[in-house]
């Protein structure tokens, strides 16, 4: 019986810790231009104010084929209740150059204060988001 319980007990410990191979999309959100110092740098925020600049930066860990992206911003929530709706506030149509073909970077300046959502889809399939990533515009 403990041979039993031991053996069930050490194939889920395996299952629940072995690294996925997977790697998925993210969105990094600086306050300063995306260099090799500032990648891994505290000034990483999501907390940003009004007519400031945004710096993004897009990691793809597989190669877009169509070398297209769409990047949309929607504004989360009212004026007065942040917990419902949204507004599409800003998109992009980026064609990614031969040297960006794991990453895009650029900013946008937010001049509302609120909750946003940044989405990137891919132009070959464009129903899927591969990333988001949430900010927030304070005074």
């Amino acid at each position: 019986m403990k041979k039993i319980f031991l053996t069930i007990i050490t194939i889920l410990i395996a299952f629940f810790t072995c690294a996925c191979d997977k790697e998925k999309s993210v969105i990094l959100f600086n306050k300063y231009r995306f260099t090799p110092e500032t990648i891994n740098s505290p000034s990483n925020t999501n907390i940003f104010k009004p007519n400031e600049r945004i710096y993004y930066l897009v990691t793809l860990p597989q190669q877009v084929e169509s070398k297209l992206l769409l990047i949309q911003v929607f504004k989360l929530g009212g004026e007065s209740d942040e917990r419902l709706g949204y507004d599409l506030v800003w998109g992009k149509r980026v064609k990614l150059r031969d040297e960006q073909k794991h990453y895009f970077t650029d900013y946008i300046v937010m001049h509302g204060t609120g909750n946003y959502v940044m989405k990137v889809y891919s132009r070959d399939n464009p129903t899927k988001i591969l990333t988001s990533g949430h900010f927030y515009v304070k005074n």
